[in-house]
């Protein structure tokens, strides 16, 4: 395999390689080290070497547009780019790299997400809780912002959601119902409806 052109983009801020009509994508700090130049011959593990810093500047670069269009943590982060093929140990420099300059951080992502679900879409703290989960979010950090919310802030929300169903004459039963599956506790269900339903 021959060299055929090294190439920068500005834009990218990242060297291009072309080795036998394959573009490679090389941080500008592991080209300098490489000591290669146009019409070289690439052996083996060189190439190995290229591919490897190729498959992880792709990664970083597939990351930092997923962040930026949305929030993730860690581990919605770490599928997204398992899932488009990365390789374990790049997916997990990646995560190292953009845990170093703050670009995920899985505190912020629950206070935002417990802040939100609570407050503008009136989710219990169970639900809350159970999404949390799902994304892999340590209990004790879930627990860090769950336990603002008062049994006050639970039964204002169940009233709000259980009053709307009421104005448009829905039964008791219909309304339990719903307050259950959204995951508010018996004791605010009972609560909410006593006051309701008097």
């Amino acid at each position: 395999m021959i060299l055929e052109n090294i190439d920068y983009s500005e834009k990218e801020n990242i060297i291009k390689l072309t080795i036998s009509n394959e573009i490679f994508y090389l941080s500008y700090e592991f080209y300098n080290n490489l000591d290669i130049n146009i019409g070289d011959e690439v052996d083996f593990n060189l190439y190995k070497k290229i591919l490897n810093e190729n498959d992880y500047n792709r990664c970083k670069s597939y990351a930092l547009k997923q962040i930026s269009y949305s929030n993730n943590t860690s581990f919605d982060l770490r599928n997204k780019m398992y899932r488009k093929g990365f390789s374990d140990d790049n997916i997990s420099k990646v995560i190292k790299f953009l845990k170093s300059f703050n670009f995920i951080d899985d505190d912020y992502y629950v206070r935002s997400f417990v802040n939100d679900k609570s407050k503008i879409s009136s989710w219990s703290k169970a639900k809350i809780r159970f999404r949390l989960k799902a994304k892999h979010i340590d209990d004790k950090l879930i627990d860090k912002y769950l336990d603002k919310i008062t049994y006050k802030d639970e039964y204002e929300k169940a009233n709000f959601l259980a009053q709307k169903r009421f104005d448009l004459g829905h039964d008791k039963d219909k309304v339990f119902r719903f307050l259950a599956n959204r995951a508010f506790s018996y004791d605010i269900i009972k609560n909410v409806l006593e006051d309701l339903y008097q």
